[in-house]
């Protein structure tokens, strides 16, 4: 299947408006978000991260006398076959670099950058200082450490290879099943310096680096490439290296410097709350620095390798909650890798059904590699017995609810190509249900045992976990823009499982696990709660369902020990659609604070292992607080917390491809400015009662009808509206903050 060359996102990725914010103002404004380290603790999780999508690095402490860049590749991973992924398909370690002080160090002062995406800082010793610059390059994949020193022989680099072995065999007793890789080798060409590690089943890896000098620093520059199957990493690794020249490395900077504020700056929010404020700005770094256009989707510790027994992709929650922030945050082309890896293997998608149903299904496992290889074994009749122990096999919703994620690139663009291309996808993973479900003497369809993910007794007839995600895919392959989609020889089916599948089951406690499993147990998955969000199936806008909605939360937040850092923004996010803010703010603030589980000084999470959804999936939360467009409405400040008086966001991204910027003064919404990238119809919510008003290139028709405004915005045309008076200031500005600047980083008070 063709791959999403063609998707430029031109449409959408506009730069900043500079009549918001000039660059000035930005560098002045993102000053007091970058992160800050006053001292380096020996731990991952404390250390300071850089990446360029593909090439990561961590830096922290090793000794008193050292720091460690622990270096990573997305895509450096083991190849064999027949044995757990997590051995065979892992995410394997690399090595690091230590900087080697000559004396003990006294003083560690850093920040992060986050506008241009650059280290800078002095490393104090007992015997003198050294400034340090550090980059992972956008234009040529290097990481690039510049260091000058106040004498001679003040630090020298030191590199310390890792043994190329399963992160999950170090943790597991895994004898007897898994061979560690074969040791690496060093090797010396002129000036460049290259240690290659070959892989037991062919390919290999290669880190490689070298010294020069640049004006008055020292710099060295360093790369990892990958090759697989034929082992030529040696070669690619030497083609950026070749590009690195005492003349080239201004230039790299400089470039380097342009991207990142390029896409640093395409939207905007500031709100009351500094710890918040730059927790979100940190977020929208990070994801550049985990993936990019041409580089591969994020799995659970993006380029920034540490050792976990999850070394691969989880696709039962961990992705989903990755990629939602990118669509509303303005960064859609982040989603093209993650979109491609669904749309170029639909082969494996397919053979991952059982072999009756590979004709015309797709299904996806708890966990695999990028191939996306992982069986699923539910079929017709599916008995109970003795599943609890495969659970993972029946995981029936996984590749349904990846595909909502994938489909919101398309609600978010209008971008028919997109559709055209997750079309076929979403057909078979409706049809695997379409082929399983029954219909029992009560005239409903039903479904048989599968598994809801992680609830720990999961596998039950009809799941809501699928039955949310069966009628979200019926309905959305029947309904095209709000348009019936009768000319596919499948819709009759489609539309007669929404007449007459079976009601969610649900109990005095609210939305069960299941038709057999009530929800009776902590869980930290809202798996079961899907319709409400982020399916949006059921809604506090419907006041028929509104007591299930809070009789279902309430069951699921009062059970909460077995909670871990994503149920709070999954809360949060459900209490943002009933507009408690209050209530959202009180969970991203428990997810930041509470115990082992909290979010880490550098926002990384970890669990047994880097866990790195859980901190974007604060960044879907914070925006849907801010801006919700679920149902085709656009709903303006839905979900503002009392202490946020003033609030402000400039190009945030609505469903129907609108860029949305909005000024809250005084706890009202001073005025809303809307721009149609793809021509949709345009509804909107805004919370004013009086009469609204418009400005804009020509006079716009406006209706307001039960609280919507729908407004005859025109593909490429922009409106400005409020309601009274004009407002004397039209621009998106940064508003007053509380709390801690620079909150993020490490700090030594």
């Amino acid at each position: 299947m063709a791959r999403f060359c063609f998707f430029l996102l031109t449409l959408l990725l506009s730069k900043f408006s500079f009549a918001q914010l000039n660059k000035a103002g930005w560098q002045s404004f993102m000053v007091d978000q970058n992160m800050v380290w006053d001292s380096l603790s020996t731990k991952w999780e404390e250390g300071v991260p850089l990446g360029n999508g593909l090439l990561g690095v961590m830096i922290y402490r090793e000794s008193a006398n050292s720091i460690r860049f622990d270096l990573g590749r997305t895509d450096v991973v083991d190849h064999r076959e027949g044995i757990n992924p997590s051995l065979g398909r892992c995410r394997l370690p690399i090595g690091k670099f230590l900087l080697n002080s000559s004396s003990p160090i006294t003083h560690i002062k850093l920040e992060l950058h986050l506008l241009g995406a650059e280290l800078t800082g002095t490393i104090t010793t007992e015997k003198g200082s050294i400034r340090l610059r550090a980059i992972a390059a956008k234009s040529v994949e290097a990481m690039l450490f510049a260091t000058q020193t106040s004498t001679d022989g003040l630090f020298n680099w030191e590199w310390k290879p890792e043994p190329s072995k399963s992160p999950f065999a170090t943790l597991r007793d895994s004898a007897g099943t898994y061979q560690p890789n074969p040791p690496g080798r060093d090797s010396v060409s002129g000036d460049l310096h290259f240690y290659i590690q070959p892989l037991l089943v062919g390919g290999n890896y290669t880190t490689a680096w070298k010294q020069l000098k640049a004006e008055d620093e020292q710099l060295l520059a360093v790369t990892i490439a990958n090759s697989y199957p034929d082992g030529h990493s040696q070669n690619l690794a030497v083609r950026p290296l070749l590009q690195l020249t005492q003349n080239s490395i201004k230039n790299i900077w400089t470039e380097h410097k342009k991207i990142s504020e390029e896409t640093a700056t395409r939207s905007f929010i500031s709100i009351p709350d500094a710890r918040l404020q730059s927790f979100w700005y940190t977020q929208q770094y990070k994801l550049n620095a985990a993936t990019g256009r041409n580089n591969y989707p994020i799995d659970l510790m993006g380029p920034w390798y540490r050792i976990t027994p999850w070394p691969k992709y989880w696709w039962n929650l961990n992705i989903q909650l990755t990629y939602y922030p990118v669509f509303s945050s303005n960064q859609i082309d982040l989603a093209i890798p993650l979109l491609n890896m669904v749309t170029t293997h639909l082969d494996n998608l397919a053979n991952n059904a059982p072999e009756q149903y590979r004709h015309n299904a797709a299904a996806l496992g708890r966990s695999g590699p990028y191939e996306m290889t992982g069986g699923i074994k539910v079929v017709k009749g599916n008995d109970s017995t003795g599943n609890n122990s495969g659970s993972a096999s029946l995981e029936l919703g996984n590749l349904t609810w990846l595909l909502h994620v994938c489909w919101q690139a398309y609600e978010y663009t209008r971008d028919p190509r997109i559709m055209q291309q997750l079309f076929p996808v979403l057909k078979r993973s409706i049809q695997y249900y379409l082929n399983i479900m029954e219909k029992e003497s009560d005239g409903k369809f039903h479904l048989p045992y599968t598994y809801s993910p992680e609830y720990p007794k999961g596998v039950t007839r009809d799941a809501n976990y699928d039955l949310s995600l069966l009628r979200w895919g019926c309905k959305t392959l029947l309904f095209i823009n709000g348009q019936l989609n009768l000319k596919d020889n499948t819709a009759e089916q489609w539309s007669t499982v929404l007449r007459d599948l079976t009601p969610y089951p649900q109990d005095e406690y609210g939305l069960k696990i299941g038709r057999d499993a009530s929800f009776t147990l902590s869980h930290r998955h809202y798996s079961h709660l899907l319709m409400i969000y982020p399916l949006h199936e059921i809604n506090w806008e419907q006041p028929e369902n509104q007591k299930l909605i809070r009789t279902s939360l309430e069951q699921w937040e009062n059970n909460n020990s077995a909670w871990r850092g994503y149920s709070y923004s999954g809360a949060a996010s459900i209490y943002a659609t009933m507009g408690n803010g209050n209530k959202s703010l009180q969970l991203l603030n428990d997810m930041f604070d509470k115990g082992r589980f909290a979010i880490k000084p550098n926002t990384m999470y970890l669990e047994a292992g880097p866990v790195i959804e859980t901190p974007l999936s604060a960044v879907t939360s914070i925006n849907e607080m801010l801006l919700q467009s679920w149902g085709d409405i656009i709903r303006v400040f839905p979900a503002v917390p009392d202490t946020w008086k003033d609030a402000s966001f400039d190009k945030l991204l609505a469903q129907g491809g609108f860029e949305v910027s909005a000024v809250r003064k005084n706890g009202q919404t001073s005025f809303i400015r809307i721009k149609s990238k793809a021509g949709a119809p345009c509804r909107i919510r805004t919370g004013w009662n009086g009469k609204i008003r418009t400005k804009g290139a020509r006079a716009f028709h406006i209706e307001t009808k039960n609280g919507i405004t729908a407004i005859d915005l025109k593909k490429g045309e922009e409106v400005t509206i409020f309601t009274g008076s004009t407002p004397e200031d039209l621009t998106v500005k940064p508003v007053a903050t509380y709390g801690r600047k620079n909150y993020w980083g490490l700090h030594s008070n």
